[in-house]
């Protein structure tokens, strides 16, 4: 998307959570771009190992705790590689259960 202060706003709200992932495990630099993805099932989407991370325009105004949830899971996708895992409460291809920031941090915390 073209970066305008709204595009910034939600950009910011990326970044935001990152480094608040920072403050537990040590990360690169992760780019983070906001997208109009065609296919409004995809909340986000990560270059596995890149450290890019894209978000959906769309996604981007979760609740906090939804929010936390995708960006740490697509931080674990473009940091380490690793692909989906359907018996993983951070790692499952879908939001399956009401996301709960907590949970998501400890299971976030295993991948590093």
């Amino acid at each position: 998307m073209k970066m305008d202060d709204k595009t910034y706003a939600l950009r910011r709200k990326v970044i935001n959570v990152i480094y608040e992932l920072k403050n537990h495990v040590q990360l690169p630099r992760i780019e983070v771009r906001i997208v109009e993805n065609g296919d409004e099932n995809i909340c986000g989407y990560a270059y596995l190992g890149a450290n890019i991370v894209h978000i959906n325009k769309k996604y981007c105004n979760l609740k906090k705790d939804e929010l936390f949830h995708l960006i740490a899971h697509e931080v674990v996708h473009a940091v380490t590689g690793f692909r989906h895992d359907n018996d993983c409460y951070l790692m499952h291809p879908h939001i399956k259960y009401k996301p709960n920031k907590d949970k998501s941090l400890e299971a976030f915390k295993k991948y590093f």
